[in-house]
């Protein structure tokens, strides 16, 4: 370090000290953004469909002319129709602000057995049997409708559910099984907070701990870690100044950020550490940041590229989090060389001799790349060999969006699913839509045999369905002139009964037409491919509608399932080809060769092709987590290959033969990567506990995404440079990746 009456020492130091004063004194506005974006966490199921698709659309019509779909399923054991606490609870939560209206079994019974439907009560259980009441009939259930209120704060209005029914009916809430999509946003919400304020405060202790260990120096561990959560409230901090929400999604924002700042942060360290032990180096600090500035930021560019291909997503969740954690990272490399420099200027870590421990880590090294420069040829053609085999398979890669797919098996929404279906009946809906010319030959009776007649064919389907329309709400249809069904007729067709149909929201008028909806539900829990079974539905209604001159409109979760999963893997592919072609070209200009950027490129497919292909081969679907692995992963990827080639260019740059290169990289790098990959993967780690399923596969996929990545640059990526191919880099390294 320079002598304090040095004038450049004084002004180092001034410029040090007002540069953590000045980041010092924004902290409290930093932290009062990253705590107000923390607070904004919301998961509306509609923010996980694809924008701009006719099924959206289409779902959009379908709510105008029937409203919103958005309900919660309330029952529990012993729930049945002659429970009195029904009645109660029923009357509880309708004077809530959190619901609109309920709707019960024992009501709906009661309206079909009164005047001037009177039915039989037996005959009103069959009509709401899958949908209201158990096979059997007797287990029941409350739906619930959500008000602007209720979808505002989700989490409020399930536990709004709860405590109404804990005060007024003395049933406590591990009693009450829950279903339907508000329960479904309210549980991600909850694990979204737990990840928040649990599992990313342990995972940020994990980081620190191992840093501390790996780097041999808590005062640089300090300063790492000070960097890193500075970088990480920064983030939030712009995500809520700039008008954005937390969401499942933008929950694994933080933890991101903060690895990718510990990996730029422990480069950064690495080349300060070599600098210190060089003894030909007078000032150490300013060495490495002239060394360190270009990798790092290029490296940052290159992982904010890979993030920032998610915006080609139709899928808001993912297109935000690609956009705001591209910001991240970019301005994370800004703070790190405005801030590290800085501490370690003021707070300069303990020089420490050199000791038995380094010495023969560096023989450690250099028997590695030996063996690696020797057998080359071996090396590159198994790393490519495995690449082939799990690359053979990518074309069949699976996603999912079920349901039973985002939470672990034993979790309480999914044995909740699994108790209402098998005591209420199926969960998923479907709504179909028939479309009568009101101006057309069928008159309403008419009209309403032919939705009973379709109710009857989808009945027939060999999946477990229940279904509901006006004609489940109706006196039986009559077919003669006898003085019954003559009323009968009169009833049906009466002003009154077609009001009660379009308050049921099961009748609609619109555009000169029509409009009966008929609800059909499938199973949440199961194998069941919804694409192939709302075809199949189509398939077997159609041919009825076409024969009477009318046409239905499908709509509903269920297809809105079946696209978003599609475009899962659009997402997946679109979003990581973008990011393989900008940052191939990124490579091009730095390495003035395309052939070496092409090259430089196998080692930073290898993760993603090797991990996305094992998961296929071990039948794992891609989760809407999954999709920002691939695109970060290239980015880390690239972080480290062009650390290594900085190394190898200067090595060249020096005189030393391309051996020699490699042997210098190996020994500069594979330390600062092998310890940036521990200490990420084991932050990682943390968050597969987590009960929620896309952010537990998140965390595994990265890990294995960073340990591939290992593989590749301190593997592949020597072993390609060590052979033919390698002598690219030796013509074209001589201009490219100067950092002075």
């Amino acid at each position: 370090m320079n002598s304090p009456s040095n004038p450049g020492a004084k002004r180092g130091r001034r410029y040090a000290q007002v540069t953590l004063a000045v980041m010092l004194l924004a902290f409290p506005l930093i932290v009062f953004g990253a705590r107000s974006a923390l607070r904004s966490t919301s998961n509306d199921p509609r923010q996980w469909l694809p924008r701009k698709f006719a099924e959206t659309d289409t779902y959009d019509w379908f709510e105008l002319h029937f409203g919103s779909d958005e309900i919660a399923v309330v029952s529990w054991p012993g729930c049945t129709l002659d429970d009195p606490r029904i009645g109660v609870l029923d009357a509880a939560l309708e004077g809530s602000p959190f619901f609109d209206r309920v709707l019960t079994g024992p009501e709906v019974v009661e309206e079909l057995t009164a005047p001037p439907l009177d039915l039989t009560r037996k005959s009103a259980i069959r009509r709401l049997q899958g949908i209201l009441v158990e096979a059997d009939g007797a287990t029941t259930c409350l739906v619930l409708s959500i008000s602007s209120l209720g979808k505002n704060d989700r989490m409020r209005a399930v536990r709004e559910i709860e405590i109404q029914a804990a005060e007024k009916c003395r049933i406590d809430a591990s009693e009450l099984r829950l279903a339907g999509p508000t329960v479904d946003a309210a549980a991600i919400d909850a694990e979204s907070r737990h990840l928040l304020f649990h599992l990313a405060g342990i995972s940020a202790l994990v980081s620190f701990v191992v840093a501390s260990l790996r780097l041999e120096s808590i005062r640089m561990a300090i300063m790492i870690l000070l960097v890193s959560v500075y970088c990480t409230a920064l983030s939030l901090a712009i995500l809520f100044f700039t008008g954005g929400e937390m969401n499942l999604l933008m929950t694994m924002l933080p933890p991101l950020i903060y690895v990718l700042s510990i990996s730029s942060a422990v480069h950064l360290a690495n080349y300060y550490r070599d600098a210190v032990t060089d003894p030909d180096v007078k000032r150490p600090l300013r060495a490495a940041v002239k060394q360190g500035w270009l990798p790092c930021t290029l490296a940052a560019t290159t992982t904010g590229i890979g993030l920032a291909s998610l915006v080609l997503s139709k899928i808001d969740p993912i297109r935000t989090f690609g956009i705001y954690s591209a910001i991240g990272v970019v301005v994370s490399v800004g703070v790190l060389f405005l801030m590290l420099p800085s501490a370690i200027y003021l707070f300069p870590p303990k020089k420490k001799p050199a000791v038995e421990d380094n010495l023969s880590r560096r023989r450690l090294s250099q028997s590695i790349i030996a063996v690696i420069r020797r057998d080359h040829m071996t090396f590159t053609v198994i790393c490519l060999a495995v690449m082939i085999f799990c690359g053979s398979v990518l074309p069949n890669i699976q996603s999912t969006v079920r349901l039973q797919d985002r939470f672990l098996a034993n979790s309480d929404p999914i044995t909740d699913y699994m108790w209402l279906e098998k005591h209420i009946g199926p969960m998923v809906p479907l709504e179909i839509v028939i479309h009568f010319d009101s101006n057309g030959p069928q008159d309403f009776l008419d009209q309403m045999r032919l939705v009973a007649s379709v109710q009857r064919r989808i009945q027939t389907l060999n999946e477990p369905v229940a279904t509901m329309s006006a004609v489940n709400l109706s006196p039986p249809l009559p077919k003669g002139r006898t003085v019954r069904e003559v009323v009968a007729r009169k009833v049906i067709t009466s002003q009154r009964t077609q009001d009660r149909l379009t308050e049921a929201n099961f009748l609609a008028e619109a555009d000169g037409e029509r409009l009966w909806r008929i609800s059909v539900r499938a199973r949440a829990i199961g194998d069941l491919d919804y694409g192939e079974f709302a075809e199949t539905l189509r398939q077997r209604v159609d041919p009825l509608l076409i024969a009477n001159n009318v046409h239905g409109t499908y709509t509903g979760v269920i297809p809105l399932i079946y696209k978003a999963q599609r475009q899962l893997l659009e997402d997946l592919f679109r979003s990581f080809l973008a990011a393989f072609a900008v940052i191939a070209v990124v490579l091009v200009v730095v390495l003035r060769s395309a052939v070496a950027a092409l090259l430089a490129m196998i080692p930073n497919l290898f993760p993603a092709v090797v991990v996305f292909g094992g998961i296929e081969w071990v039948d794992i679907p891609v989760q809407i987590g999954s999709v920002m692995t691939a695109s970060a992963a290239l980015g880390i990827a690239v972080d480290d290959t062009v650390h290594f080639l900085t190394w190898f260019r200067r090595g060249l740059d020096r005189g030393l033969s391309r051996g020699g290169s490699l042997g210098d990289a190996f020994q500069r790098c594979s330390g600062a990567m092998a310890h940036t990959t521990l200490i990420c993967s084991s932050g990682l780690l943390v968050f597969a506990l987590s009960t929620f399923v896309p952010i537990l596969h998140f965390a595994w996929l990265m890990v294995f995404l960073l340990l591939a990545a290992l593989v590749g640059d301190l593997v592949l990526l020597p072993a390609l440079l060590a052979g033919p191919l390698g002598r690219t880099f030796k013509k074209a390294d001589r201009y490219a990746l100067k950092s002075d």
